[in-house]
């Protein structure tokens, strides 16, 4: 009888030791912060906003201070070639968003994408080494990037056909492109105005004796291209940037890179025209 007391007694004291256990472990759990959700962010050459051969761009700067003021998502960087930005966005692709990208470059309606309202004006224009005229002549030779659009070229992306038809070369970066017109292999090249903006900042000495034609060869409006199975709703993102619009920090950017928005509220309609327009 003594025997079956002690193995009850025992019996009991193992079971409550695991049930604390066990609470202990929940309790745990429950006090535990859950991981962040990660969000993929496509990136190509497009200096200032991005570039992997500046120390600084103004989409790393805003992911670092998106990933500080909240917990929920971590915004991760992954660079890909500009003609590759479209399957990185696919259902099958690497990446969940890109920034500072324009529905009129290269999307369709079948690559299953959301966009969202325009937030940055741009522009491109031709830039030279003189300053006579700025209507190329037969034999000059014109500098773009590859898989950038340009009104020049009448948008179309195609490396042999812009030489050809347009004799524009076709170089992997607007770095590039520089050097090449400072070294006279190029008689003209198409730069943005906010990356030429951002070098009379950072670094005029690269465009001393560099002139830009009178009027911009185009301009647009960039936006945030989601993919369909983004880990983070077009009105999440949106709402995270919203907030950040009216911070001192942010503005500073914007004034340091020469940017200019295209909206005030990113949550409402544009007070800009539709990024669908090129003039």
């Amino acid at each position: 009888m003594q025997m079956k007391r002690c193995v009850w007694i025992f019996s009991f004291a193992f079971v409550l030791a695991a049930s604390y256990a066990l609470a202990e472990q929940e309790l745990d759990f429950e006090q535990s912060p859950a991981k962040p959700q990660p969000v993929f962010v496509a990136a190509y050459e497009f200096p200032p906003y991005y570039s992997s051969r500046m120390p600084k761009h103004f989409l790393g700067e805003l992911i670092a201070v998106l990933n500080q003021r909240q917990e929920e998502y971590q915004f991760i960087i992954r660079e890909v070639r500009p003609q590759e930005r479209y399957e990185a966005i696919s259902a099958e692709g690497c990446c969940d968003v890109i920034f500072f990208e324009s529905e009129v470059w290269g999307w369709q309606q079948d690559m299953n994408y959301v966009a969202s309202v325009p937030i940055m004006h741009g522009s491109d224009r031709l830039y030279s080494t003189q300053n006579a005229y700025w209507q190329p002549k037969a034999l000059d030779r014109v500098g773009g990037v590859v898989g950038y659009h340009y009104s020049f070229t009448q948008y179309q992306i195609d490396i042999d056909t812009s030489e050809r038809d347009f004799m524009m070369y076709r170089a992997d970066s607007q770095q590039t492109l520089l050097t090449m017109l400072r070294n006279k292999r190029l008689q003209f090249a198409v730069f943005t105005d906010e990356y030429m903006n951002w070098l009379q900042v950072e670094q005029p000495e690269l465009l001393n004796n560099i002139y830009a034609a009178p009027e911009p060869d185009g301009t647009y409006t960039t936006q945030i291209i989601f993919s369909e199975s983004s880990a983070i709703s077009p009105q999440a993102l949106m709402t995270l940037l919203q907030e950040l619009l009216a911070e001192p920090e942010l503005q500073e950017w914007l004034e340091r890179y020469a940017l200019i928005l295209a909206t005030d509220n990113l949550n409402d309609r544009p007070i800009a025209p539709s990024a669908t327009q090129i003039e």
